[in-house]
C-alpha cells in the first residue's frame, strides 16, 4: 500500500491508503469524499468517516479472488439506507445487500488537523489494519 497525499490550500492535509486490489480505488475515493465533503459530520473522530457505509461495483472481468465480477453489479452495505438501495435497483443495477463492514477494503488515514495542528489517525474496521500518527 502506498498512501496518497492530499493537499489543502497548498499544505499537506491527509495521507490515505488501502491495500491493493479490485476495490482499492473505490475504498480510497469513498473515504476521501467522506472526509472532505462531510467534515462537519465526523470531526474530530476520523474513524466515523471511515466507518460510513460503502458501495462496491463489481466491474472487472478476470478479476482476482475474492471479488466476484460482472458489469452492472453492485454490493451495498445495508446501513447505506433503503432509499439508496431502491434507487439503485430502479436504475437497473443488480444490487446485493451485504451486512455492515463486509465490503472489502481497509482504509487507513492520518490527517493533519488545520484547526489544531494535531495529527488524527484512523483505520477501517472492515479488516485487520491500524493507523498511527506521531
Amino acid at each position: 500500500m502506498t498512501p496518497s497525499i492530499v493537499f489543502r490550500d497548498g499544505e499537506p492535509f491527509l495521507a490515505i491508503g488501502t491495500p491493493g486490489g479490485d476495490n482499492q480505488e473505490q475504498t480510497i475515493l469513498q473515504t476521501l469524499l467522506n472526509v472532505i465533503e462531510f467534515e462537519d459530520d465526523w470531526y474530530p473522530n476520523l474513524h466515523t468517516a471511515i466507518e460510513w457505509p460503502r458501495a462496491q461495483t463489481l466491474h472487472f472481468y478476470a478479476s482476482f479472488w475474492p471479488h466476484n465480477t460482472g458489469f452492472n453489479r453492485v454490493n451495498l452495505e445495508h446501513n447505506i439506507g433503503p432509499e439508496v438501495i431502491d434507487a439503485m435497483r430502479q436504475r437497473g443495477h443488480e444490487v446485493t445487500v451485504v451486512p455492515p463492514f463486509r465490503i472489502s477494503g481497509c482504509a487507513t488515514a492520518v490527517l493533519l488537523d488545520p484547526k489544531t495542528g494535531n495529527r488524527i489517525a484512523a483505520a477501517d474496521p472492515r479488516r485487520d489494519c491500524y493507523a498511527a500518527a506521531y
